[in-house]
C-alpha cells in the first residue's frame, strides 16, 4: 500500500550558541524564510538537551562552544537520552580535518562556517523543508537482500520517504501508473519487465519519477543505454550509503552539503554513476 502523506507543518528550529548576535542573525534568517517557524534559543549545553527532549526540533544550529557542556557533548547527551535531531548543523569558525569525523559521528547534516553566509543558511532551510516534505518512493528489486539494503539507507537518510516495495516489474509499472512517485530505485533484472524496459515505459507515459537503476554489473554500458529513457543514475551493488544520499540531493535539486561533498570527492570510491556526467558514445563510421 502507498505510504501516508502528512502535512509537515512549520519549521521547528533550535539555535544553540553563546554569541547573542549570531543567534539573532540566525533567527532573523529563519523567520525570513518561514514566518511561522518555531524558534528555541539556548546558550548552555543543558538548555540544548532540555529543548531537544521537550520540543523535538527538526533543525538544529549548534555552536561548538556553549556554557557547561560543549555543543557536540550536548548533542551526544541528548541522543543518549532518546532525543532526535533530524537535521543537525554544526557552527564553527574553521573547518578542520577532524571536524569531518566529529560531524559524521554526530550524524550532522552540515557544518556552517562563521562569519555566517545568509545564502548558505537559506539553502539549509530549503533543504530542511524539502527533507521534511513526504516523497513517495518506489523500490523495485527481485532481490530481497538488495531491497533491504537500499530501504535501510533510505530510512536513515533524513528524508521523509514513503517507500513502496515490489519484486516484480509489472507490479512496479502498475504502482507507478496508479500513484505519483517522486523517486524510483529500480533493479535492472526484474521479473516480468526488466529495469530498462520499465524506465522506457515510464518515460513514454510521462511519469515524473527520478529513476536510479540498480545493477550488479558494470554500470557504464547500462548507463549509456539508460540515458535515452530518462534515467538519471546507475547504482552498482553493493554500494556506499553516501551514494544514495548523493542521488537524493541531485534528484531533489538540493545543494550538496559540505560534508557530503567531502565524503564523495575524488579519490573517494563511489558506486554511483550520474548519467549526465557521461560523455556520449561515438558512432563508428
Amino acid at each position: 500500500m502507498p505510504g501516508s502523506i502528512l502535512d509537515t507543518g512549520p519549521a521547528n528550529v533550535v539555535i544553540a550558541d553563546c554569541d547573542a548576535d549570531r543567534r539573532a542573525t540566525l533567527a532573523e534568517i529563519v523567520r525570513g524564510f518561514d514566518a511561522s517557524a518555531l524558534i528555541h534559543e539556548a546558550t548552555s549545553g543543558t538548555d540544548l538537551v532540555d529543548i531537544v527532549l521537550a520540543h523535538k526540533p527538526t533543525l538544529a544550529f549548534v555552536g561548538m562552544k556553549l556554557d557547561g557542556l560543549s555543543g557536540p557533548e550536548a548533542v551526544a547527551f541528548a541522543r543518549k537520552r532518546g532525543g532526535v535531531l533530524p537535521c543537525l548543523v554544526l557552527i564553527t569558525s574553521r573547518v578542520l580535518p577532524q571536524w569531518q569525523d566529529l560531524a559524521q559521528s554526530l550524524g550532522a547534516y552540515e557544518v556552517l562556517k562563521t562569519p555566517l553566509d545568509p545564502a548558505h543558511i537559506e539553502s539549509l532551510l530549503h533543504a530542511d523543508a524539502r527533507r521534511r516534505r513526504p516523497t513517495r518512493t518506489l523500490l523495485a528489486s527481485s532481490s530481497e537482500a538488495g531491497r533491504g539494503a537500499v530501504a535501510r539507507v533510505l530510512t536513515r537518510s533524513g528524508f521523509n520517504l514513503a517507500v513502496d516495495e515490489t519484486e516484480c516489474g509489472r507490479h512496479a509499472l502498475k504502482l507507478m501508473k496508479l500513484g505519483t512517485y517522486g523517486l524510483a530505485f529500480i533493479d535492472t533484472k526484474l521479473d516480468g519487465i526488466d529495469g530498462l524496459e520499465l524506465a522506457c515505459q515510464v518515460q513514454t507515459l510521462g511519469l515524473p519519477a527520478h529513476i536510479t537503476l540498480l545493477t550488479m554489473s558494470d554500470p557504464e554500458p547500462i548507463a549509456q543505454a539508460a540515458r535515452y529513457f530518462g534515467v538519471e543514475f546507475v547504482l552498482r551493488m553493493p554500494f556506499y550509503p553516501r551514494d544514495i544520499d548523493l542521488a537524493l540531493h541531485h534528484a531533489l535539486g538540493l545543494r550538496r552539503p559540505y560534508l557530503l561533498n567531502a565524503l564523495t570527492a575524488p579519490p573517494a570510491p563511489t558506486a554511483l554513476l550520474r548519467i549526465a556526467d557521461l560523455a556520449p558514445q561515438r558512432r563508428s563510421a
